[in-house]
């Protein structure tokens, strides 16, 4: 479903029901531990009671965790006796515990116990119980949504669209049963697929999905459920509106947007606290709702196109800063579709606008795990740069060193190193230029090329060239950052770390110690990370020169680099987050 984690959330259980769930679970306790044979199976169904009423609650879902953590141990030792109630008991209490733990941001942790309902399922449903298939279908989703947050996008795909396949063979073509289900899993299919770039994919599903909402209705639906569908129906309503105006599709998307408003009026009336969701689900993505109750997006009217993107690449920005790189990436995707109309008209200053677009989103993906679709973005944006490089040099020759430095980025992370080589020097050539004709502004970036380019040479097996070109780029950036310590700290221990790196390939082990305990002691000093850090990967760099260090002798040094490398493995931010 839309709303990331496989359910709706509930707009709160009654406080008197969880009340007296609380009670029942305390009576069982105490009654399991006089007779531990007796009683559990009605204690473990309490839990997931109880546990299942303190998911509907916002400010309990740590506490439901807990509950129904509990449930599933239970469920557990009672499943070893091979009884379908246990096995189903089990798998319902941890596809709801997953859930839970997507809800407060667990999300290595949702995904593991999603990972573990989903199998609990397909066993349930080869014996062929019924309703085990729906509910197979309810944990793949929710075993998707935890995938897609922990950066594993392809797999989430795989997950979901087999998801889809289950929920429409379930429906009942006669009553038209199974339909609202189905419109839930294409919706989740569309929105996946505009994450992973896939636009007009995303778009067949969404549509695909607004249909079935439209052919289902609420018919039969209890206040709640209904609310809850006509949400579901909205938010998928929404993405397609979105998915067409990234496309640049904007008249298309117009009606999309009006049926969004008119849903969000029939909830206002049924259910009003169900409205607060799709309020924040439309300013999450810079939309609001006017007086008059329709759906435009923020700063929209009047403004000329160039401000436009501009905007959008602010604040596409700003959510990667904040770690919300899937919106993120959305607001930027905006902003090319935008940039690619104004480029038509065929204005330089459209033209770098879209370019600049192009690379923004290439590195956002990046950040977000999204490494094939980073790459498209990147390439397009170096191409574009180049064919209009001799049209408006100062303009564009900035934007195609940064281009070209993070095509070969990416180029590297999908293993094509000899391939990435070439966008790297060039990076290098062009940074020099510029940090010739203005040193304050572009000697960082020339540092930072070229500690890349070492990258690049190295992956290449050019060990010779990676170390003196590494050697330049320590130099200047120790120079940098003895000017302005904290905006160079990063860049100084990346290059202190490859340095020695580039010194253990070409087998002068004692030289080593120096450059990786000045990065050690940097490090001491280290408070935030960015996503746009790679502190994953200097992480493993240390840890292989720890265990270097250790076989040189060097045990102290070591040591000290061991702790460093383990210290930035817990801080270093989860994928797609």
């Amino acid at each position: 479903m839309p709303y990331g984690d496989g359910e709706a959330p509930e707009t709160g259980a009654g406080t008197d029901a969880t009340a007296e769930a609380e009670r029942t679970v305390a009576a069982l306790r105490r009654a399991t531990a006089t007779d531990p044979a007796g009683r559990p199976p009605e204690l473990a169904y309490a839990l997931l009671a109880l546990g299942s009423l303190l998911a509907g609650d916002p400010d309990r879902h740590e506490e439901s965790i807990g509950v129904l953590g509990e449930a599933a141990r239970v469920y557990r030792g009672l499943a070893g006796d091979g009884t379908d109630a246990a096995l189903v008991g089990l798998a319902v209490a941890s596809h709801r515990q997953a859930l839970s733990l997507g809800v407060v941001g667990r999300r290595e942790e949702a995904r593991a116990v999603a990972l573990e309902a989903v199998g609990l399922w397909r066993r349930i449903v080869e014996r062929r119980i019924e309703g085990a298939r729906a509910e197979l279908a309810a944990a793949l989703v929710n075993l998707g949504n935890q995938l897609a947050e922990t950066g594993r996008h392809h797999e989430a795909l795989d997950r979901i669209t087999e998801a889809v396949e289950i929920r429409r063979s379930l429906v009942d073509p006669a009553s038209g049963a199974g339909r609202k289900e189905l419109a839930s899993a294409l919706g989740d299919l569309g929105i996946k697929l505009g994450e992973m770039g896939r636009q007009t994919e995303a778009l067949d599903a969404l549509r695909a999905a607004v249909g079935t909402y439209r052919e289902s209705g609420a018919v039969g639906l209890g206040s709640m459920d209904g609310a809850r569908a006509t949400g579901e129906h909205a938010a998928v309503a929404f993405a397609a509106a979105r998915t067409l105006t990234g496309l640049g599709r904007t008249r298309e998307a117009q009606p999309y947007f009006e049926e969004v408003a008119a849903l969000r009026a029939e909830l206002t009336a049924r259910e009003p606290r169900a409205v607060e969701f799709l309020d924040h689900l439309l300013a999450g993505h810079g939309y609001r709702v006017t007086r008059e109750g329709g759906i435009r997006r923020e700063g929209a009217e009047g403004v000329d196109p160039l401000g436009e993107i501009d905007r959008l690449n602010a604040r596409g920005l700003a959510l990667a800063d904040s770690g919300r790189v899937d919106l993120a990436a959305d607001s930027l995707a905006e902003a090319v579709a935008l940039g690619r109309a104004a480029a038509a008209d065929g204005g330089i200053a459209s033209v770098v606008a879209l370019a600049r677009t192009l690379h923004n989103l290439g590195l956002v993906r990046a950040w977000a795990g999204r490494r094939a679709e980073a790459l498209e973005a990147a390439d397009e944006a170096v191409h574009l740069c180049r064919r209009h490089l001799f049209a408006a040099p100062d303009a564009v020759r900035p934007l195609l060193a940064e281009a070209a430095d993070s095509l070969g980025s990416r180029l590297a992370v999908l293993g094509r190193h000899r391939d990435a080589v070439a966008p790297a020097t060039e990076a290098v050539a062009l940074y020099r230029q510029l940090a010739h004709t203005d040193p304050e502004a572009y000697e960082g970036e020339l540092a930072r090329a070229m500690n890349n380019l070492g990258i690049r040479l190295t992956d290449s097996d050019r060990h010779e060239e990676a170390l003196a070109v590494t050697e330049q780029a320590v130099d200047l950036q120790r120079r940098l950052h003895r000017r302005d310590p904290e905006t160079h700290f990063a860049g100084l221990v990346h290059a202190l770390s490859n340095l020695a790196l580039r010194l253990a390939r070409v087998d002068r082990s004692d030289e080593v110690v120096r450059p990786t305990a000045e990065a050690v002691r940097l490090l001491r000093c280290l408070d935030r990370v960015h996503p746009s850090n790679d502190v994953a990967a200097l992480a493993e760099s240390l840890a292989w020169l720890a265990w270097y260090l250790r076989k040189r002798g060097h045990r102290e040094a070591a040591r000290d680099t061991a702790r460093a490398a383990e210290d930035l493995r817990r801080r270093a931010p989860k994928p797609g987050r």
